[in-house]
């Protein structure tokens, strides 16, 4: 793959990026000449799969186990980072948990746990690199969202108000860290075609899910990971320098929200 986008020679993190939507980014990245840093929470064989993949395009890759809500697994990605590549040019916060609960049923610990995961994260990551980045005079930053930022979800409350929370916190950032060459952006992927615990979407089997998106998405598809990463990929591009506080809706048109 060309590299039209300046990402050649530049270290990528992604946080839960031993599958789906994170593995998809490592890999668009991998092919662009980015060196990368994996993360999944404690799947050590489908991360290192990923790290065997990247380095089949040719780039170079190491890979760091651990809950990325935990501060002390992000401390760790800023240290191996630094000794494997010198600096984090470029990071995607991208693990997420959800659950299917409705309000009656949601407890105080699934609101903390959502909450930390989704949010305090990125937070976590913001003070850990940004800093870096700001000595450099350049820094990509996106934070991977959704549609329940915007619209809420009955099932899924702390994980949606996490959503909202993040959009908050990218235009917050992107005010804060502009002046030092850092972007912050938004993807909002929406009905995309991954691995999906049925616990937490229930019934939405590979049969369920066609029907589903040729109902509700404009496309008539689900919007595919690759198309995803590719938008990551544009974000960090040396030509988007003045596209920070943005949201990219990744949606196949699926909801079209301002």
């Amino acid at each position: 793959m060309t590299d039209e986008f300046g990402i050649d020679g530049k270290t990528l993190l992604v946080t839960g990026s031993g599958r789906n939507l994170g593995k998809a980014i490592v890999l668009e990245f991998a092919a662009r000449g980015a060196n990368v840093v994996i993360n999944s929470r404690s799947n050590a064989d489908e991360a290192n799969q990923v790290k065997d993949e990247a380095e089949a395009l040719g780039a170079k890759a190491i890979v760091v186990l651990g809950d990325a809500a935990e501060k002390s697994t992000v401390l760790e990605l800023k240290d191996r980072a630094e000794q494997a590549f010198g600096h984090v040019d470029i990071y995607v916060s991208n693990a997420a948990r959800r659950l299917h609960k409705d309000f009656w049923d949601t407890t105080d610990e699934d609101w903390h746990l959502h909450l930390n995961q989704q949010l305090t994260a990125s937070w976590h990551l913001a003070k850990a690199f940004a800093p870096g980045m700001r000595e450099r005079g350049w820094g990509r930053i996106v934070h991977m969202n959704g549609p329940d930022g915007w619209i809420g979800g009955p099932t899924r409350i702390p994980h949606s108000t996490a959503k909202g929370g993040l959009r908050t916190l990218t235009r917050s950032l992107s005010r804060s860290l502009g002046p030092f060459g850092i972007t912050v952006n938004d993807i909002n992927p929406g009905f995309a075609d991954t691995i999906r615990d049925l616990e937490t979407h229930p019934g939405m089997t590979p049969g369920r899910s066609e029907r589903f998106a040729r109902e509700t998405i404009a496309i008539k598809r689900q919007p595919q990971p690759a198309e995803i990463a590719w938008a990551c990929a544009f974000l960090a591009a040396e030509r988007s320098a003045a596209i920070t506080g943005a949201a990219i809706h990744v949606d196949g048109g699926q909801f079209m929200i301002g």
